[in-house]
C-alpha cells in the first residue's frame, strides 16, 4: 500500500511538473509570437515630393531591417525606411529583418504599397509626421528676407583615395568688367515653337569626346556641340550645361532641346554662337549615372568643380577653339547641376561670368542631412569686385514637388546679401518644360548679349 502511495505521490509530481513545463514553453511561444515584428504600414500614398516613414512594430534590437524599391525613380527608400516621393506612379517597397548575430537569418517581414500622384501645389497634407532625419524638400521655407538658421560650412570633395581635394575659394585672379542689366524683360514666356526644329534654321553639331581625368582618376565622358558653321580660325565662348542626380552627360538630350532652342536664338539673331559642353558632374572613379540619395553620392557632385576646373576645362581649350576668360565662360543646370551650377560660379568668379540655376537642388544652404551646405546664410555671396559683373540667374517651378521652396530660399538669400540676379518663378513641375524655358532665357542673356562682356 505504502509503495502505490508513493508510486501515486512520484506521478502526480511528475504530472503537476510537466504540466509547469508545458505552460511555461507556451507561454514563451506565445510571447515569441506577440513579439514578432511586423509592419504597421501595409500601404502608402503620397504626392510628388512627399515623404513617409515606415513603421515597425516589434522592431527587436538584435536585428536590422532593410528596405528596397522596386521602381527607385517612382518612389526612393532610405535606410532607415523613409519613403520619398519622386514621380507619378505605383510602387512596392520590400522590408526584411536579418539577425545581427548568429546564423543571421533573413526574413521577409512584408511589402508595402506605395501610390503616387502629382499635386496641384506643394501644400499637400501627405508630409512625414514620424520624424525622421532624413532630407525633407517639402519642409516649410522661410519668407523673404527670413531664410533657415544656418551653421558653418564646407564643400566636402574627395579625390579617389579617399584624401580631401582642395576646392576653390572666392580667390578672384581677374579683373571684372562691365556694368549690371538695369532691367529685365516683364515676361519669360518663350514663342511657342521655341524647342521645334525649322526647315531654314542651322543646327549645332553633337559629338561625343573622352578626356583624361586627374580628379577622379579615370577617363571621363562628355558631349560637346558646336555652333552651326564652326570655324577653327575663329573663336567661341563657352557654356557648359549639368545634369541632374539622376542622369549623366546625356540627360540633357532626354527630354531636354539644347541644340534646337540655341539654333533657334542664334537664327534670330538673339543669341551668340558658343560651344556648349554637357559633362558628367558624377566626379568619381564609378561615374555611371544613378540615382543615389546618399551623402556619399553628394560629395561626387560637389568634387566636380575640381575636375571641372583642373581636368574638363583644360581640355576643352585645347581642343577647341574657344575664347577663354570669365566674360567668356558660363555654367548653367537643372536640378543637381542648377545646385552645382551655384557652386562653381560663386566659389570661381575669376574663371565663371554666368550662373544660371533651373530649379536648383537641396544643399546649397543646410538642411536636415547636410547639416553644413555648400554655404552658409552669409557666405552665399560674392566678393564685392564681381557682384555687379556677375550674371547670375535663378528660376522656379511653381508646382516643383522635388526642390520645393528651396529656389525661393537661395534667391531671398542672395537678395539679403546684396548679390544681383535675375530670379522668376513659372509654372511648372520638376521637369523640361521649365528647363528649357530656363536655358532658353539664359542664353539669350549671356556673352554679348549681357554688359559683363569685356
Amino acid at each position: 500500500m505504502k509503495q502505490w502511495k508513493r508510486t501515486t505521490s512520484l506521478l502526480l509530481s511528475g504530472a503537476m511538473i510537466l504540466s509547469l513545463t508545458l505552460s511555461s514553453l507556451t507561454g514563451a511561444v506565445s510571447e515569441a509570437k506577440a513579439k514578432k515584428a511586423v509592419l504597421k504600414t501595409k500601404s502608402v500614398k503620397l504626392t510628388v515630393g512627399k515623404t513617409k516613414t515606415i513603421r515597425i512594430k516589434n522592431k527587436k534590437a538584435s536585428c536590422k531591417y532593410t528596405f528596397q524599391s522596386n521602381k527607385k525613380k517612382v518612389a526612393s527608400v532610405s535606410k532607415k525606411g523613409k519613403i520619398k516621393a519622386l514621380k507619378k506612379g505605383s510602387a512596392k517597397i520590400t522590408v526584411k529583418e536579418t539577425a545581427k548575430k548568429g546564423k543571421r537569418k533573413t526574413r521577409k517581414i512584408g511589402v508595402v504599397k506605395v501610390k503616387i500622384t502629382e499635386s496641384a501645389n506643394n501644400k499637400d497634407k501627405n508630409t512625414d509626421t514620424n520624424k525622421d532625419t532624413g532630407a525633407d524638400s517639402s519642409k516649410p521655407t522661410p519668407a523673404p528676407g527670413n531664410t533657415a538658421t544656418v551653421t558653418p560650412s564646407s564643400a566636402p570633395s574627395s579625390a579617389p583615395d579617399g584624401t580631401p581635394t582642395p576646392t576653390p575659394k572666392n580667390s578672384p585672379s581677374s579683373k571684372p568688367s562691365g556694368t549690371p542689366k538695369p532691367t529685365v524683360p516683364p515676361t519669360y514666356q518663350p514663342p511657342a515653337d521655341y524647342t521645334n526644329k525649322k526647315a531654314d534654321v542651322a543646327y549645332g553639331e553633337k559629338k561625343e569626346i573622352e578626356y583624361d581625368s586627374k580628379t577622379t582618376g579615370n577617363t571621363r565622358k562628355a558631349i560637346v556641340v558646336l555652333p552651326p558653321g564652326y570655324d577653327k580660325s575663329k573663336q567661341y565662348p563657352v557654356v557648359y550645361l549639368l545634369h541632374g542626380i539622376g542622369g549623366d552627360h546625356t540627360e540633357w538630350f532626354q527630354g531636354g532641346k539644347p541644340i534646337e532652342i540655341l539654333g533657334n536664338l542664334i537664327a534670330a539673331g538673339e543669341a551668340d554662337d558658343m560651344i556648349m559642353v554637357f559633362p558628367n558632374i558624377r566626379a568619381r572613379y564609378d561615374d555611371k549615372a544613378a540615382y543615389e540619395l546618399t551623402p556619399e553620392a553628394f560629395k561626387a557632385f560637389d568634387n566636380f568643380i575640381n575636375d571641372l576646373r583642373d581636368d574638363l576645362m583644360p581640355y576643352i581649350e585645347k581642343n577647341f577653339s574657344v575664347k577663354t576668360g570669365r566674360e567668356n565662360t558660363a555654367v548653367c543646370g537643372l536640378s543637381m547641376g542648377g545646385r552645382e551650377s551655384l557652386n562653381i560660379g560663386l566659389k570661381m568668379p575669376d574663371k565663371i561670368g554666368y550662373i544660371g540655376a533651373f530649379e536648383p537642388a537641396i544643399g546649397v544652404l543646410p538642411y536636415d542631412t547636410e547639416p553644413e551646405g555648400l554655404f552658409t546664410k552669409e557666405t552665399m555671396t560674392l566678393p564685392e569686385e564681381y557682384k555687379n559683373n556677375t550674371f547670375l540667374m535663378i528660376v522656379k517651378g511653381q508646382n516643383d514637388g522635388v526642390v520645393g521652396e528651396w529656389p525661393l530660399t537661395y534667391h531671398n538669400t542672395l537678395e539679403a546679401n546684396g548679390v544681383p540676379h535675375l530670379y522668376y518663378d513659372m509654372p511648372g513641375s520638376h521637369d523640361f518644360s521649365v528647363w528649357n524655358n530656363g536655358f532658353y532665357n539664359f542664353a539669350k542673356r549671356i556673352f554679348s548679349k549681357s554688359p559683363i562682356a569685356g
